[in-house]
Formats: structure tokens, sequence, C-alpha cells
């Protein structure tokens, strides 16, 4: 309104500097009549009436169909192409090689790379052949000390059990040696020999009555004295038996208790003696061997073999970082590197994408995609043609809003909104292609039956918001409590009723 009422006064002074213009000088005693001004025409406010109904609060924004599987290829090292294999439209397979770079060089270094790596594994496959040789070798000197070990300590066993035996037999024979008594036997020779004797003299005694007989010889006096004399040297000699074997008896209880001695001492010996120590040392030291070799090869080996792997990794890595590769099947849709031209790392060299899944993607602000979560609902209208409408839902965001992207690197990271979209939804004749533009519309937030306003009705000053209600003749300022709010509606929580006319801006 300002502006009106400020061009209004510059027309009216250009129109009184043209009068003059026009007039040419005047008398002096003529007075100028005064251009009346015309009254500025105040134009109506509009008006509004508070309504009960539906508020959405929506995003809305432009989107281009794009393949679901599209990846931008770029090389991750700065140089000039050497090859390129490809043209824009090639179909492709995963794994075909689409353009690389001069790197003559650096394939020398990976082919001595590789040559080196070849050799030292060769070095540790010869010396684990030898460590494995010598293993089982050791393997087999333990083997043989332990048998050697093991027959000693059953030798040694055999012979403690025999000592003890033969201990317990010779404790055995003492015990009943010295539990026989001889005495008995002599006391009975000496009775037996007492009465030969004195059957001898009773004889003698007979056959010296009658010895002046000439036939004396034939008597039984003579032949009784015989018999006495046979019976007393008999007598006599049992006697000398009974005594040679109480004396005997004697001399074999010593040589017993001695035989006992001498066995406790072979016990004694055996059980510490035990097995040859030799035996014990040579089991040790074949299973130290056998320890150290199965520690396996030399450590410096095996680090030099992984030192060449890292080297080989190294450069393979770098060769790859100067090639473009298909990470899955698809068609080429752009390239821009060329033979012979220089490229820059990490910069999009080649575009392939499977032209046969189609989706919607778009570039959102970090404030916008707070609002959504992946699997909602959207809402699209192609461009090309604005009546058909479609449905779909959001199948990713990107990291960290969703899941998209959270375990690529981050140059790789697909940074888009991707939406899911039933295409099958268009009519025959209408067809949807790479790069399409439609726009979206998603509902972030829905209240039914709730009373509302146009934005223009609400006013604002100070953080306060407020409306003037018109009242018949009467207006009257009334603060409002605002809910959702959306680019046509905007949510009354309180302060109004339904059916209030309330005067726009």
């Amino acid at each position: 309104m300002l502006n009106f009422h400020k061009k209004l006064l510059v027309l009216l002074v250009l129109i009184v500097l043209l009068s003059g213009c026009r007039s040419g000088p005047r008398p002096a005693q003529e007075e100028p009549t005064p251009t009346p001004i015309p009254t500025p025409i105040v134009p109506e406010k509009p008006t509004y009436v508070v309504q009960r109904g539906e508020v959405l609060r929506k995003l809305e924004f432009t989107a281009r169909v794009a393949p679901v599987q599209e990846a931008e290829l770029f090389f991750r090292t700065n140089g000039y192409v050497r090859a390129v294999f490809v043209e824009k439209g090639d179909a492709v397979r995963q794994g075909d090689l689409l353009a690389e770079l001069e790197m003559a060089e650096l394939e020398r270094s990976l082919a001595k790379a590789r040559l080196d790596l070849q050799t030292a594994q060769l070095q540790l496959s010869q010396a684990e052949q030898e460590q494995q040789d010598a293993q089982a070798k050791a393997k087999l000197k333990l083997q043989t000390a332990q048998a050697n070990l093991a027959a000693a300590q059953a030798s040694q066993a055999h012979g403690l059990a025999k000592a003890r035996l033969d201990l317990a037999i010779k404790r055995l024979q003492l015990q009943k040696g010295q539990d026989e008594d001889l005495t008995p036997r002599k006391t009975q020779a000496e009775a037996d020999l007492e009465r030969a004797r004195i059957a001898l003299q009773q004889a003698q005694a007979a056959y010296d009555e009658i010895a002046w007989r000439g036939d004396v010889g034939a008597t039984p006096q003579a032949a009784a004295l015989q018999q006495a004399t046979l019976d007393f040297q008999r007598a006599q000699a049992t006697y000398d038996l009974a005594v040679q074997d109480i004396e005997a008896h004697r001399y074999e209880l010593e040589i017993l208790k001695q035989q006992v001695a001498l066995a406790e001492l072979e016990v004694q010996r055996l059980q510490e003696t035990g097995t040859d120590p030799q035996l014990q040392q040579a089991v040790a030291l074949a299973q130290l061997e056998l320890e150290a070799l199965q520690r396996g090869v030399d450590p410096q080996l095996q680090q030099t073999v992984a030192a060449a792997q890292l080297a080989v990794d190294r450069f393979e890595a770098q060769v790859a970082e100067s090639r473009l590769v298909a990470p899955f099947d698809g068609e080429v849709v752009s390239i821009s590197a060329y033979p012979g031209r220089a490229a820059e790392a990490y910069k999009a060299a080649c575009i392939v994408a499977d032209l046969g899944a189609l989706e919607v993607s778009a570039e959102l602000s970090g404030e916008q995609m707070r609002e959504l979560t992946e699997g909602q609902a959207v809402a699209l209208v192609p461009v090309d043609y604005p009546g058909q409408g479609l449905t779909g839902t959001i199948r990713q965001l990107p990291y960290p809003y969703g899941g998209g992207g959270s375990t690529e690197a981050l140059e790789q990271a697909d940074r888009s909104t991707r939406m899911s979209v039933d295409f099958a939804g268009l009519a025959p004749e209408m067809t949807m292609e790479m790069g399409d533009l439609v726009k979206v519309t998603i509902v972030l937030e829905r209240k039914d039956d709730v009373l509302w306003l146009p934005p223009a009705a609400i006013r604002t000053f100070g953080g306060r918001k407020f409306v003037i209600v018109q009242e018949g003749a009467k207006q009257r300022r009334l603060d409002v409590t605002l809910g959702i709010e959306s680019k046509e509606r905007v949510e009354i929580e309180a302060g109004l009723e339904e059916g209030q006319t309330v005067l726009g801006q």
C-alpha cells in the first residue's frame, strides 16, 4: 500500500512539471492554480472464515527417474588415459574392463613384486618342507628314546619285583629255620645212647662171666654183646648227628639272616636307583628338539613373504585405481574418458546403469531428510504427464538418515534419496525414461477434523501469533495457538471457533 502512494505522488509531480513547461513564462501578477490531488482508493482487505477440515504438512520437491543400479565410475589417481574399451550405449558385464590409465612403470613394478613374492614363497616352502622332515625325524627320535626309557623302567620294575619276591622267600626261610627246634632230637639221641651204653655194659658183663669157655664165641652172650655193641655204636652215631644238626642249623640260620639282609639291600638299591638318568635325559632332549621344530620355520621367512605380499597388494591396488571396471551388468550411459587425455582423480569418467529397473532419485537437504523414514509412502506426478499420478515408497535414505552408504567408502557413498515407484500405473502410451522429472509429494503429518485458516490470515509480531477477528462493524485482536502448517492451511489449536471471520493482511 505504501508503494502505491509513493508512485501516485511521483506521477502528480511529473504532471505539474510538464504543465509548467508547456505554458511558458507567466506574468508576475498571475497566481498559479493548484493541481488537485486525487483521493487514493483504499483496497478492501480479504476476509477468511475459520473452517473445520483436514490439515496436511507436506514436503514437495522435484526428482528424476534413475536406475535402481547406477554407478559413477572414476579413477582414483591422476593420469593420462591409455585406452577406452567401451562407448556410450554399450552393454557391459560385471568385471569388464572399461578404461585404463597409462601405467607402464606401475606394471613393471607389479611384475617385479610378484616375482619377489614367488621367490619368498618358494624359500618359505622349502624351509617348511625341511622343517617337516626334521620334525618327523625328531618324532621318531623321541619315540625311540621313550621306548628305551619304557623298557628300562619295565626292566627296573621287574628287577625290583624279583628282589622283593626273593626277600620275601628269604624271610620265610629264616622264619622257618627260627621256628625249627632240634633240641628234642638231641635229647632223644642222648637218651638212646645212654640206654645203649647200659645195654652194652650188661652184655659185656654177661660175656665176661663165660669168657673162659672155649666156645664162648658161639654163646648167646657173645651174640648179645655183639648186638649191644652195634646198638651202642648206632646210638652214638645218632647222637653225634643230632649234635651236628644243631650246630649246622645254627650256621644255616646265620646264613639265612645274611641272605635276608642282602635281599633287603638289593630292594633298597633298586628303589633308590630307579631308571638310568641318561635315558630320561635322552627323552627330555628329544622332546625339546621336537617342540622347537613344532614352533615352525624361521619367522623372518614368513615376514619376507608377508612383506612381498603387501608390495604386490599395494601395486595391484594402484593398478585397480588406474582402471575402470563394470561393477554389475548394465549399459554405459555416459563416458568422458578419451585416450591420450588427462584424467582427474575422483572425477566421474563413466556412468554404468542397469536400465532394466528404474526408480526415482532426489538430492535433498539434511533438514528435509530428517523428516523422512525409509518405507514412507510418496505420491509422484510426472512432469511430462501432469494428470498422471503414481505411488511409491522411500527405499533408501543416505547415511546417517537411513541405511544407505553406512558401510561404503565416503567417496562411493550414495548421497541421494531413493524411491521405489509403481510405474505400472502409467497408461500404455506413457513411458518414463532415465532423467525424466517427477514432482514428489510426501505427507509428513495429517490431522482430520481440525480448525484451520490460510497462512495469510495469521499475523506475527514479537514472536506473538494473532489474528484480527471481524465482529460486525468491530474488529478484535485475538492470540492463537498454531499446530501443523502447510502452504494452504494452518491448524488453529486454540483461540478461535469455527465460523468466525478473520481479516487478512
